[in-house]
Parts: C-alpha cells; structure tokens; sequence
C-alpha cells in the first residue's frame, strides 16, 4: 500500500487564545462579525424556543401562530413525558413534534403561515407485506401539485438538508437503525453489525500564513476494529470520501491510536479564520450526529455507516427522528394492536427505549436549532 499523505500543515483554530470547539453554530450571528458561541445551559429547553420565537419573528400574525404551534408541541411533550398509558405516547410525541416543526419553520422564515399543512409523509405497506418489518414511510414534497404545504418536507428545507425526492418511499428496514440512542438493540434484534462509530473530536484547523481554514476528524482506530469495518470503508458508507482524505496520525490517547481524516479543500479567510468556522460546520452536519449530555463533552458526534445499497434512504438525524415517530403515532392512533405487537416481538425493546428515550434529545436539539446556538441540559448537584 502507499504511504498515506501527511497532514497538512496548520494548527488547531483559536479565538482570544481559546481554542474554537466544535459546533453545528460555532459563532453567533451578529452583523458581519462572528464572535464565538458558548454552550447554552438550559432546564428548560421550551424557554429558549420561545424566546426565539419572540425575537425572531417579526410579523405579529406569524409570531402569534407560531406561538400558538409551540404552546401546542409543548402542551403534547408534557402529557406525553407524564402518561401512564404508553400506548398513547406515540400519538402524542408525533404531534409534539409536527407542531414544534411547524413553529420552527416559520421561526426561520420560510412560510409566514402553516394554517393549513399537511403531515407530508404516510405509512405504506404492500400487498401481502407483514406489518412493521415490511412498512416504508411515503416522503411527498412541498408545496405537492395542488399547492399544499408538506411539514416534513418543509421542516427538511429548514433545517437546509438534502431534500427526499418527492413521493419516495423509506422502508422501516432502512429507517431503524439510524436512530442513535438504543442502535445496539436494534443490531442485536437483526443480527447486523452496528453502524455508528463515534468520533473521539472534530477539530477546526488553520494556517495563519496561508490563510486558510479546514477541518479534522479523529476516530479511535480500535473502535473501527470492533465493529468490523475498514478504515475506508467509514470513509465511504459514512459519505465522507467525497471530500475527506485518511492522512497519516500518530497520535495516541491513553495508549489507544487514533485515525484522522482530513477534509480535502481549504476555506480562504481574510479577518480571522472562526469567521469561516460556521461554514466548514454546515459542510458536514448533515452527515453527523449528536447527542446531547449534561455533562463534559455534552455533545459526542457520531458517523453513521449506512449500507451502499440504502444510501437513497438516508435521513438526517432529525429527520429521521420525526419519521419514526410519525409511523409509531399512526399505527397507535389507527391500529393500536400492531404496536402491541411490535412491542412484543424482537424489536420491541429498541423500540420502547426510543420512545422513552429518545424525547428529551429532540427537544433539546431542536432548541439548539431555534436558538442556533447548542443548547444542553445543566447538571443538578
């Protein structure tokens, strides 16, 4: 094999000489300057939407229907959070969340009104298919031909991911497993290799003289190995091979070697590189995830391995959280004996530990996205 390209030449990116941690909104957006976010510690997670809300919508009518919206999601999360009955947690969750969509999509002023949308997204299951294992979720986009506005589409487009193409089919096989929290139960259940690894950090990168920036992202090389992938093959399945590079690294911590893959292109710079930080953040976050922690490092960012195969099928994180909960609330709502069912069989516990589990992490990443900027969960000593 021949020899891997060494690193190029830069240093970690400071500001006031701290250095700039990773974030999907490193700095904060106030005119043309970008000084440096800090993290946002928040108990309550609806108070920092809200207050979004108020600020940054500046028409009357779409603040007040945006509020109504996020009234509304929060009124759902709440009986949702506190119900005994779990078959109804589903239903209420799906609609928590399609109103939280609804308010953050005016919040980032797409539409000025969603008075009259539609879930934009439906469960499917061919003839002679077998409930959940041969499900897929029907994506439609918005508006579809007769003008009528599509939350999930819409929520796609404000969140500035990849689009689903209109009227594609998702199939519960491949939608499953990219839900992070409870994964290894889902790998467990269908006997499949796990499909995240985690990232030990993403670094900014700059070269003062050049004046160029660029990113970095470190892996544990024995993590790699455990799950049974190549180096390369985290590189391709994760999507990062179009513009990332494995370059040489020595690096070591606690006796455990470190792989490191480099982005390939540069950003240019003219006042300071954390000026271009937020944009070398918008050039992956749709290929990473997150989870949000109440203590250090309070967010640890995962690639997720998708099957070549499936890459049509691939979601965002939040995306693909909707989606799921969308397909849960409909077959509680409409055929309340199938998610008996589910719950039951081999996924029923990767499937209780999302909907119990998986609530408080959207909540508090979508509060990330209102406030742009990570909002995270403070720990009670």
């Amino acid at each position: 094999m021949p020899p891997l390209p060494r690193m190029r030449i830069g240093t970690e990116l400071k500001a006031h000489d701290r250095l700039v941690p990773f974030s999907f909104f490193p700095t904060a957006e106030v005119g043309h300057r970008r000084p440096v976010q800090s993290l946002l510690f928040a108990i309550d997670p609806w108070l920092i939407m809200k207050r979004a809300v108020s600020e940054r919508i500046a028409d009357p009518n779409s603040r007040r229907e945006a509020q109504s919206y996020l009234e509304q999601a929060e009124d759902f999360f709440l009986s949702a959070s506190s119900s005994t009955i779990g078959a109804a947690q589903p239903v209420q969750l799906y609609y928590s969340y399609l109103n939280l969509v609804k308010s953050f999509v005016i919040c980032r002023g797409l539409r000025p009104t969603l008075s009259n949308v539609q879930h934009g997204i439906a469960e499917k299951i061919g003839a002679g298919g077998s409930e959940f294992v041969d499900a897929e979720l029907a994506c439609y986009r918005s508006p579809n031909g007769r003008g009528q506005f599509q939350a999930f589409d819409e929520f796609i487009q404000a969140l500035g991911a990849p689009r689903v193409p209109d009227a594609h089919r998702i199939p519960m096989k491949a939608l499953l497993p990219q839900i992070l929290p409870g994964h290894r139960l889902w790998a467990s259940a269908a006997e499949k290799r796990e499909r995240f690894v985690s990232i030990q950090r993403i670094s900014f990168m700059v070269n003062s003289a050049s004046k160029k920036v660029w990113l970095r992202l470190y892996l544990f090389a024995d993590d790699i190995r455990r799950l049974g992938y190549s180096q390369n093959d985290v590189l391709t399945r994760s999507g990062f091979a179009v513009d990332f590079k494995k370059v040489k690294c020595d690096e070591q911590i606690n006796g455990r070697g470190l792989v490191c893959f480099e982005q390939k292109n540069t950003r240019d710079f003219t006042r300071h590189g954390v000026d271009q930080a937020e944009n070398l953040s918008g050039t992956v976050r749709d290929r990473l995830w997150a989870t949000v922690g109440s203590s250090t490092p309070y967010r640890r960012y995962y690639l997720y391995l998708n099957p070549i195969p499936e890459a049509a099928h691939l979601l965002t994180q939040l995306g693909s959280i909707f989606s799921l909960t969308h397909y849960l609330g409909s077959i509680t709502r409409y055929r309340p004996t199938v998610f008996q069912d589910i719950l039951d069989g081999e996924f029923g516990p990767r499937i209780a530990e999302f909907v119990s589990g998986q609530a408080a992490q959207f909540v508090y990443l979508m509060a990330s996205e209102f406030a742009h900027r990570d909002v995270t969960k403070p720990s009670i000593v």
